[in-house]
């Protein structure tokens, strides 16, 4: 089976710059952007983790459908896509996210 990378990759990419670029035009609001993503991120989240349960189930059980192919082909697709827009999320996040490696750091010299 062939999986594609850049096609499903292409309309996430797109959509981020667009609302990246409207939040940072002030345009829409920090907050929209950023529960946006994470609505995107949820919503990848349970589909391909849906998916990739019941293919387990299947795969367990022995039970052998004509959905299996294609259900394991968007399990793939979306597991790229969540890939790529937690890549999106720690974008959003990274000033924070610097602030406390930083501060984890500074926490561990200061105990030596």
């Amino acid at each position: 089976m062939v999986y594609d990378i850049i096609l499903p990759a292409i309309p996430f990419i797109g959509g981020y710059a667009l609302t990246y670029s409207l939040y940072k035009m002030n345009l829409i609001k920090r907050s929209i952007h950023i529960n946006l993503w994470n609505l995107i991120i949820l919503l990848s989240f349970i589909i391909s983790g849906g998916a990739g349960f019941l293919l387990l189930i299947f795969m367990e059980l022995g039970i052998k459908l004509p959905i299996n192919q294609p259900l394991l082909y968007w399990h793939v697709e979306l597991g790229v896509t969540l890939a790529l827009v937690t890549i999106f999320h720690f974008h959003i996040y990274w000033k924070s996210a610097k602030t406390m490696f930083i501060a984890a750091k500074r926490r561990s010299k200061n105990k030596t």
